[in-house]
């Protein structure tokens, strides 16, 4: 159950309500056929946002945590986002939705790059269709769990209606100094193809008006009143539960580094990132 050896959790939710959950299950079906030594680095953390559709959960060799949300609420991305990296066993946390796939150079750059810090990284995307490059996706991360809990995660005042809440994330890291990055061009993403809308995905209506003037008044507020203002300090106001928690069979050969404990001294005094 020691997860200390994981370096890079990829969270993700989903809610189902048509007929398959092919969407998801494809996804991670991929991922179980990456290299081994990248499987035993990565937890993977799924995050069931009270789904209508029930199924059996498959049986994966991979570090994978899934939990299931027990308060239907419209639109709750940011309360699961918000709950995915509550259960992230690393700092380094990918946050991503379930229609978009991440290849294994891509995840292993990710494992292998320095802690982020107030850093906070955008995905640049292959187009499925024409190989292009397009510009990453307006939801989709890379960041320190540290930071992003200190910055009280996503404002859930937004969850139960659609939109602004990924927006509003963004805005609230940037006023508090969190730099936005992007991670090098050839580490990208890919949107899924392979997601069928009709028969595996939701059927939630997108409508932007009621949150856009929440949107609006907490820029307000930040404006007129500071960095405390700006953020309801909402988090995780449902119930949920854990369906799944296993790890990989892994025997790490750790990398000694007998200087790091007499250096806590040097630490006290500069700090890190």
């Amino acid at each position: 159950m020691d997860k200390s050896h994981i370096g890079l959790t990829y969270v993700t939710h989903y809610y189902l309500d048509q007929k398959r959950p092919d969407s998801v299950l494809d996804l991670f079906r991929r991922y179980q056929g990456y290299a081994p030594e990248i499987l035993d680095r990565i937890q993977f953390v799924v995050v069931d946002d009270c789904s209508p559709l029930r199924f059996s959960l498959p049986d994966l060799d991979l570090n994978l945590t899934w939990l299931r949300i027990t308060d239907d609420i419209p639109w709750n991305q940011g309360g699961a986002r918000n709950l995915g990296v509550v259960y992230a066993a690393s700092d380094k946390v990918l946050l991503t939705d379930i229609d978009h796939e991440f290849p294994e150079p891509t995840l292993t750059y990710m494992l292998r790059m320095r802690e982020c810090g107030r850093d906070f990284f955008k995905i640049y995307r292959t187009d499925p269709a024409t190989g292009q490059m397009r510009h990453g996706h307006s939801n989709t991360f890379l960041l320190s769990r540290a930071r992003f809990l200190r910055l009280y995660g996503y404002d859930e005042e937004f969850c139960g209606h659609y939109g602004a809440e990924d927006y509003r994330f963004v805005k609230f890291q940037k006023y508090h100094g969190s730099r936005q990055r992007y991670l090098p061009r050839k580490y990208r993403c890919i949107p899924r193809i392979d997601v069928n809308r009709e028969e595996s995905y939701h059927s939630l209506e997108r409508d932007l008006s009621h949150n856009t003037p929440i949107d609006f008044r907490k820029e307000y507020e930040m404006k007129q009143y500071g960095g405390d203002a700006g953020h309801s300090r909402l988090f995780l106001r449902f119930r949920w539960e854990i369906l799944m928690d296993r790890s990989r069979t892994v025997r790490m050969k750790r990398k000694k580094n007998p200087f790091w404990q007499k250096a806590w001294y040097w630490r006290w005094l500069v700090g890190e990132r």
